[in-house]
């Protein structure tokens, strides 16, 4: 869980390069036509003076442009985008086990809480705080729960949560590749390595590397 959690914090999201200059230049062919509900036009940023790939948003916590951006974690303190997604939702899955484990752990006290049965060597003391740690652990491990299907359906979908919303008004998602190479996207194509903090840049398609300009 720290590795990935230190990863996730550590590890540039994706920063947009100063020389990046989109395929179609609206400045140098102004006649070209732009569809402007099509996520993969040309875009420039006002804040950051330049152009900006697809997929690509202006974080006003960070103050720059990140690759595929997904949101602003305070937890990582740090922008989760293009290349640490990967390590914050493997941070998410670790947390989510770490907790679901401390739930099982406190449950038989939490069962000696409900029934009244009291050990010699326990106070009521020590069943209450056992019983409120419970509930804590328990919502926690929910709420994370929650969070990570979220983060599944939006990894299957090949989906940020900036743009879920604007999925919904695009069919057919132009970046959804199919449930294996989606998947594949974001955590790699060595499927041994799906669950290590490492990261998968260097698997990398073609198609992804000419959007990165890698």
């Amino acid at each position: 869980m720290l590795w990935s959690y230190f990863s996730a914090i550590l590890t540039d999201p994706g920063h947009v390069s100063d020389d990046f200059r989109p395929d179609v230049d609206p400045e140098e062919n102004p006649e070209a036509v732009v569809d402007k509900s099509d996520p993969r036009r040309p875009r420039f940023c006002r804040k950051c003076q330049k152009w900006k790939p697809e997929r690509t948003h202006h974080c006003s916590v960070c103050g720059r442009c990140v690759l595929k951006m997904d949101h602003h974690c305070v937890w990582v303190m740090n922008c989760v985008g293009e290349r640490n997604y990967k390590f914050f939702f493997l941070f998410l899955v670790y947390t989510f086990l770490l907790s679901l484990l401390s739930v099982l752990a406190l449950l038989p006290y939490f069962s000696e809480f409900f029934k009244g049965e009291k050990r010699a060597e326990r106070s009521p003391a020590d069943l209450a705080v056992s019983f409120m740690a419970f509930i804590v652990d328990l919502a926690f491990s929910l709420s994370l729960f929650g969070f990570i299907i979220m983060h599944l359906k939006l990894i299957a979908a090949n989906c940020t949560t900036i743009e879920m919303f604007e999925k919904e008004r695009i069919k057919p998602w132009p970046y959804d590749k199919g449930l294996r190479r989606n998947f594949e996207e974001v955590l790699g194509t060595n499927y041994f390595y799906w669950f290590m903090p490492i990261s998968n840049c260097s698997n990398c398609s073609d198609e992804e590397r000419m959007r990165l300009r890698m």
